[in-house]
């Protein structure tokens, strides 16, 4: 097994394009943690996330499958729809860093979790997806919380 059947640059490449503006976004802004109710929620959706991520740019060879066929026309079709996923998703986080909308709140939200199922479903990669739905459930948690009263 050599190097680049373990390492995904193209997922890594996405997944950091995904994290660096929730890394900004948690930088620059303290957000209070005494206002979730159900701190296992917190924390799913915090597994879910840097698992996904981590699954994104590497192949750890349990439960994969890889594109199937023909694997060079899929792997276009995840790389398009992909990219332009991701350029919407850091759009979203721009008009969310100018106005804290809740419209955009969701946007990224939804928009991260489809990056993430639809890279499991393509690529045929259980744990991904599983990684994804588990992030969406705990995201949309968050979610509701932090958008209770606005």
């Amino acid at each position: 097994m050599n190097f680049f059947s373990i390492f995904n640059p193209w997922g890594l490449l996405f997944a950091s394009l995904l994290f660096l503006p929730q890394a900004i976004y948690f930088k620059t802004r303290k957000p209070d943690k005494n206002i979730f109710q159900n701190r296992a929620m917190v924390y799913i959706d915090r597994a879910g996330r840097f698992f996904s991520l981590f699954l994104m740019g590497f192949n750890i060879g349990v439960l994969e499958g890889g594109f199937t066929e023909p694997v060079e026309l899929m792997r276009r079709f995840w790389l398009i729809v992909t990219s332009c996923c991701v350029a919407a998703y850091l759009i979203l986080w721009l008009l969310f860093f100018k106005r804290e909308s809740r419209g955009a709140a969701l946007g990224i939200i939804l928009l991260f979790s489809f990056v993430i199922i639809f890279s499991g479903i393509l690529q045929v990669k259980t744990l991904l997806l599983t990684a994804g739905v588990v992030l969406l459930a705990g995201e949309l948690y968050i979610f509701s919380v932090c958008f209770r009263n606005k």
